[in-house]
């Protein structure tokens, strides 16, 4: 049986700052609150930013519901808060108080009805600070009734760049990776450097961490094949034994296609486009990749003129991608710009992933691009945002240098307000289109 109740051992030695535990904060003082039910791929952090909320409690309730299957039973008959929660006092030896105690149902994907429970703990017990997580919690989801309003859910996603910082303690160089005004060129050159190291990293805590305590590429890369075969391993979780050849297929595939226009002929010869497709769904609904549609982006909402037959792709992690391709770390190590390996790709699948990291974690994020295919003229942006109300053009290039004509033609038939070209050159601003480091993205969302 595992159920974690708070003590001296939650003090964490490493605790990564984390945005979404600012959100999670501000839930905890509210006074008519719902209970939330986080979500996000495996091992992206969910179980360790509830366990440091709960530090702020007098009382941490954790129920683990893979590990500790016999406790699916006590949601087996009547599901009434008040009789769940005396028998879990009473098995577990606990309190769980109104105002006092954070309940958790960790892997909550085991146990269905538990799911189900939520909306009555919310009715019939609303007082009380109650989260639920899970790896696969999305395939449960759709099987279960939500009445709206009853329960909130919040997204989390692999650390982003200024997260990295922070938990390499440079703090002092978030600031200065957001400014506008000069600087020397050594914080620059060092926010590059960075910047390679995260790319190599990537944002899964249990990485983050090895880097910090070692600086231990290899035992990095190391820990990064594990993850990978974490999730291999969870496929028979969501498909038939005769369906995992195909999620396999488009799981190791996708980091080659990063950033183009997702052709399942381009994955496999071997199998059909509608096997390859239904695969690529299942994926992206276990979080491990994210489409980016293409949109028209006349006006807001973006979603309003999504085009579901056309998207580019990437993969929910670079630092797990770049591993799927099995680089050897001795060549990214030698090379001061790795955003070139790949043809370019891993610049904007490093950018299409801070854009999700930076979104409200309200809400799911979503991505979009702009192209237009003409006999005369053939352009495309890498992304479009909707940001306070605007449609704003996002432009990224591998490298310092590089052409920005299709930036200029959506400017020129869109008429957006601000415009960004992405790259490793340093912060400037020429006819509206803000030219900003690749470390600088943040600065869309202070």
């Amino acid at each position: 049986m595992f159920c974690l109740v708070k003590s001296a051992y939650m003090v964490f030695t490493c605790c990564m700052y984390r945005q979404i535990s600012e959100e999670l904060s501000k839930w905890r003082r509210k006074v008519n609150r719902k209970p939330i039910v986080l979500r996000g791929a495996r091992q992206v952090g969910k179980t360790t930013v509830i366990r440091q909320l709960g530090v702020e409690f007098d009382n941490f309730v954790e129920i683990n519901f893979e590990e500790s299957p016999e406790l699916t039973t006590f949601f087996d008959g009547n599901i009434d808060p008040e009789v769940i929660i005396t028998n879990l006092q009473n098995y577990l030896n606990v309190k769980i108080e109104n105002g006092r105690t954070l309940l958790f149902f960790d892997e909550i994907q085991a146990c269905p009805r538990a799911l189900l429970s939520l909306r009555y703990f919310f009715e019939k017990r609303p007082e009380l600070h109650i989260l639920a997580a899970g790896s696969l919690i999305d395939f449960e989801i759709e099987s279960v009734s939500f009445p709206v309003g009853r329960i909130d859910f919040y997204y989390l996603y692999p650390l982003n760049f200024i997260e990295f910082l922070y938990a390499l303690g440079k703090e002092k160089l978030v600031m200065t990776s957001v400014q506008r005004t000069e600087y020397p060129q050594a914080i620059h050159n060092q926010l590059l450097s960075l910047l390679r190291d995260y790319t190599i990293i990537g944002g899964m805590p249990q990485v983050v961490k090895e880097y910090i305590n070692s600086g231990n590429f290899v035992e990095c890369q190391n820990i990064q094949s594990s993850i990978i075969e974490t999730f291999q391993a969870d496929f028979p979780k969501y498909a038939k034994n005769n369906f995992i050849k195909y999620l396999s297929t488009v799981f190791n595939a996708i980091p080659l296609q990063l950033g183009r226009k997702l052709k399942y002929t381009n994955i496999s010869n071997l199998y059909k486009a509608r096997e390859l497709g239904a695969a690529f769904e299942l994926l992206e609904k276990a979080g491990l990749v994210i489409p980016v549609y293409h949109t028209s982006s006349n006006g807001l909402p973006l979603e309003y003129e999504k085009n579901f037959k056309k998207f580019k792709v990437i993969f929910f992690d670079i630092g797990l991608a770049l591993r799927i391709l099995r680089i050897p770390v001795k060549e990214l190590l030698l090379n001061d710009d790795i955003t070139l390996i790949n043809e370019g790709s891993l610049a904007e699948q490093f950018v299409g992933q801070e854009l999700l990291a930076y979104s409200s974690c309200r809400e799911k994020g979503h991505l979009y691009y702009w192209h237009r295919e003409a006999k005369s003229s053939n352009a495309e942006v890498d992304y479009v945002i909707e940001y306070d109300g605007k449609v704003i053009p996002l432009e990224v290039k591998s490298g310092e240098k590089g052409k920005i004509k299709s930036l200029q033609l959506f400017i020129n038939e869109k008429k957006p307000e601000l415009s960004y070209c992405f790259s490793r050159s340093r912060f400037r601003e020429i006819d509206g289109i803000r030219f900003t480091p690749l470390y600088g993205i943040s600065e869309l969302f202070g």
